[in-house]
């Protein structure tokens, strides 16, 4: 009995073994290197580049380009006009608080308002500019308008410390 066992112990393996080793038919094992996969991708991909396909992907890439100099020039001109949106309600919320105040105090504040209405003309014009440029161009405009919303919202501030 020990004998079977023992013999069984090991036939049972090698049966295993070998039927693991066979080789599928049809399928060639190759053994490929970092270096070879390299070498075989870069002469695929020289060995298959046209000057067509450089300028299709050149042209593609330009529109894509283009497209997303679109969406941010949109995208930034909405937060423009939402700031300035935003700006003029606050200016004629510190409008009626004006027109509630006494009369040397309503001069004054209608002073600091004309300021601001002057500031968010000035922002407004430059955000029409901005409209009106390409969207190539845009990115020129863009910081001056920056500069412009910057200081209304600062001017806005220092005059609403003044309603207080």
């Amino acid at each position: 009995m020990k004998k079977i066992k023992f013999v069984a112990a090991i036939i049972v393996p090698m049966l295993f073994m070998t039927a693991c080793s066979k080789k599928t038919p049809g399928i060639v094992e190759t053994k490929t290197t970092v270096d070879d996969a390299k070498r075989i991708t870069t002469e695929k991909v020289i060995g298959t580049v046209t000057a067509k396909d450089v300028k299709r992907e050149t042209g593609e890439a330009l529109e894509t380009t283009k497209d997303y100099l679109a969406q941010q020039k949109e995208k930034y001109q909405k937060d423009a006009e939402s700031t300035l949106n935003d700006i003029n309600n606050k200016i004629k919320e510190l409008q009626s608080k004006a027109e509630q105040a006494g009369a040397d105090t309503k001069v004054k504040y209608q002073e600091i308002i004309e300021g601001l209405r002057k500031k968010q003309g000035e922002a407004q014009s430059k955000l029409n500019d901005l409209k009106s440029k390409s969207a190539d161009a845009w990115e020129d405009v863009k910081s001056g308008m920056d500069v412009m919303l910057e200081n209304l919202k600062k001017s806005y501030n220092d005059a609403l410390s003044h309603f207080k």
